[in-house]
């Protein structure tokens, strides 16, 4: 058994990260000198982030693909399943989101043009399991992800796997390289002899590649992984004229391959719970690697060096034991890492769930970089997997969770939390300079956290609900989250906590109410969806009416009688996302719906719908869908609405008002023009207006 030597090099402090992060970074004015508005990260970062120069980034939206240039290994590229593509021009230390002109979700893989670092490839999709939307497909860059193109429309489904891209080197020039291979999930096996600017079908129609290579030594021979196995295909003048299966003896699910590049006879293969296996044949006959690799885990991404094939590298889905696991004798024998947060700078620690991508780097052979998913953020090893640190410096993903109330404001201006979804509420005391995960406790398995509270009066008392996406349960603490109390019986999808700014023994929890500092509950007959700041006495519910429209209910009691004193909304109850309402007029009524934005005009005694006529536009798939709505409780004639397009991709972003909702401007500014906002919290303190993404959170000062 070859032992590796536990010797760690030392631990890279990125000082100088901030610096590549541009002017959208943490700790910028939120102007430029030309006085145009910029949005200001808010990352979820570290004390000892901090301490050590970073910017902080907390990942969380799961990776997918990662690649390194070739022709310059500093520059390296990311794809996750919501935020589209990210950039590190410094080998991987620190990020930027580079998504102008990718309108889908996200997506499965990204490759490198082998000559031009500013060429990616990116399969697009909207990550569903078995649903696509029309902008899923093959995206390029030519100037290195400052603008996307969508040049073939393809689906891609959601799923863990290998390469799509294979680039042919034997065509390529000093700028670019003309025949690219493409593996799709339903039109098979495609290649590009321009560059990427058409394409056509080769054959695997209707099978969904999993995975592919090309031989280094003999550029006619592809190997291509489907759902149904391993094919070595013949390829010549753009015509496949021969296809051989290999690992015919292995049965089981086929995950990833890998090649050695030195010795292509010599391959990989990670089928899951089925294990892991080599080939040294070329894939005719193969034998199980087992020392080091228990039975029963799924093994999914395998990658080898390609500077030393002895190094391989192995990602284990929704396993928590510490992994990659590294070989360093060609998969004779596998170890763990001795750790995933050298360094102790990750907010995450070691925390690892779902298998994630392994990119070995491409001249040395004990760098690496994997998408550490569950928890997701980069990592980096500089000692071929023995060890691996922090690396995801700006790499933002918390997305918090549902309208106003997914963020809490304290009394003190220098405190807040951020309820998240997934991986619950984080806590700053010193106005979002650093952060710390608040610890709770799991519900049915889940630790997602859409919305919460603090008391006005008891900064200790904090209210939550806790649990997974559709579903959680109430949850209080009475020590500034130090231990929780889960209320049984209380289960629902909450999408508002608040308390009564007046009576802060009263809190509104969505469906049920507390009188006395969340002691008790009692489930009200209708849930709540907004209050009147000015007097908490007043809330709002709604309820769809018979003939498909939707009654927005009113209680002056606290929810004990309701009364029905506006006419009815034209859209059906399920397409309103968010209601709010002006902090000193109870009777004027913002709601945003997937079928546009109303706005409760008491002098006319009407709904009015706003469009185009006002400012807002439709986004580029034509929809007027608005996700979330926020009043600025001081100045209650600025309003701000986000945008959605649900099971297309992003929409464009977020409007503001600053005359109460008669004309609207888009201040999307460097976060677009294109992207998805689940909810809005204004600052009661300062104005300060917070946007939860799934590219993280950001701030902008209010136009006063």
């Amino acid at each position: 058994m070859m032992k590796a030597s536990l010797k760690f090099k030392v631990f890279p402090v990125i000082v100088t990260a901030i610096l590549a992060l541009g002017c959208s970074g943490y700790g910028m004015q939120g102007k430029t000198g030309a006085g145009k508005e910029l949005w200001m990260k808010v990352p979820l970062r570290t004390q000892a982030q901090k301490m050590a120069g970073l910017m902080g980034g907390e990942g969380m939206q799961m990776i997918f693909g990662m690649a390194y240039a070739p022709s310059n290994p500093d520059t390296v590229y990311l794809v996750s399943d919501t935020t589209q593509v990210w950039k590190s021009v410094d080998g991987g230390n620190s990020w930027q989101m580079k998504h102008k002109g990718f309108l889908s979700n996200g997506g499965i893989a990204v490759s490198v043009d082998p000559v031009n670092e500013d060429i990616v490839f990116v399969a697009g999709s909207l990550h569903k399991a078995s649903q696509s939307s029309p902008a899923d497909g093959i995206y390029r860059t030519t100037d290195g992800g400052e603008n996307w193109t969508l040049v073939k429309a393809t689906p891609f489904f959601r799923g863990i796997e290998g390469e799509h891209f294979i680039f042919d080197a034997d065509s390529s020039e000093k700028s670019a390289t003309d025949v690219i291979y493409a593996g799709t999930h339903r039109d098979g096996l495609l290649v590009s002899k321009d560059g990427g600017d058409t394409w056509e079908t080769l054959g695997f129609v209707k099978k969904r590649i999993l995975d592919m290579e090309m031989d280094p030594h003999n550029r006619s021979l592809l190997y291509i992984m489907t759902v149904d196995g391993l094919f070595r295909v013949t390829v010549r003048d753009y015509v496949i004229s021969g296809t051989e299966r290999l690992a015919e003896q292995l049965q089981g699910t086929f995950k990833t391959f890998a090649l050695n590049a030195a010795n292509p006879s010599v391959m990989y293969v990670a089928m899951g719970k089925g294990g892991v296996y080599r080939s040294d044949d070329g894939g005719k006959r193969f034998y199980r690697l087992k020392e080091g690799l228990p039975p029963g885990l799924d093994y999914t991404y395998i990658a080898v060096s390609a500077v030393n094939p002895d190094y391989l590298y192995l990602s284990v889905d929704r396993w928590g034991g510490l992994n990659p696991l590294w070989s360093h004798d060609g998969g004779g024998t596998w170890q763990r890492p001795v750790t995933l947060d050298r360094g102790g700078l990750s907010l995450a620690g070691e925390v690892r769930w779902f298998a994630g991508c392994v990119v070995p780097h491409p001249e040395d052979p004990d760098t690496a970089l994997t998408a550490a998913n569950g928890k997701a953020r980069i990592l980096k090893t500089d000692n071929g997997g023995i060890s691996w640190f922090y690396s995801g410096n700006g790499y933002m993903g918390a997305r918090k969770g549902e309208g106003i109330t997914s963020q809490a404001f304290y009394t003190d201006p220098e405190k807040m939390i951020f309820f998240l979804m997934d991986h619950g509420p984080a806590l700053t005391v010193d106005g979002g300079e650093t952060f710390r995960l608040l610890d709770i406790p799991a519900v049915n398995g889940r630790r997602t956290t859409r919305v919460g509270a603090v008391s006005p009066v008891d900064e200790n008392l904090i209210v939550t609900a806790i649990g997974g996406w559709n579903i959680q349960k109430l949850a209080v603490s009475r020590n500034g989250g130090g231990s929780w109390e889960i209320i049984p019986g209380t289960e629902d999808r909450y999408k508002f906590i608040s308390f009564h700014p007046q009576k802060p023994d009263i809190i509104y929890a969505y469906g049920f109410v507390s009188t006395d500092s969340g002691g008790t509950w009692e489930k009200l007959s209708r849930k709540i969806y907004g209050m009147f700041r000015s007097n908490g006495d007043t809330v709002y519910s709604k309820a769809e009416t018979e003939d498909g429209k939707t009654a927005i209910y009113r209680s002056d009691d606290q929810g004990k009688t309701w009364t029905d004193p506006y006419p009815h909304l034209p859209v059906p109850m399920g397409s309103i996302s968010e209601i709010d309402i002006d902090s000193f007029n109870p009777d004027r009524i913002y709601v945003a719906s997937g079928q546009g934005l109303y706005i409760y005009d008491d002098k006319s005694g009407k709904w009015l719908k706003k469009g185009e006529e006002s400012g807002l536009t439709r986004d580029r798939f034509g929809m007027m869908s608005f996700k979330c709505i926020a009043v600025d409780p001081k100045h209650p004639g600025i309003v701000y609405t986000g945008r959605w397009a649900p099971g297309r991709g992003d929409s464009n972003g977020i409007f503001r008002s600053e005359d109460f909702g008669k004309s609207w401007k888009n201040i999307t500014y460097n976060l677009g023009p294109d992207i998805t906002i689940w909810s809005v919290s204004v600052s009661p303190h300062d104005g300060t207006v917070y946007i939860g993404s799934s590219h993280g959170t950001w701030k902008l000062s209010p136009p006063y």
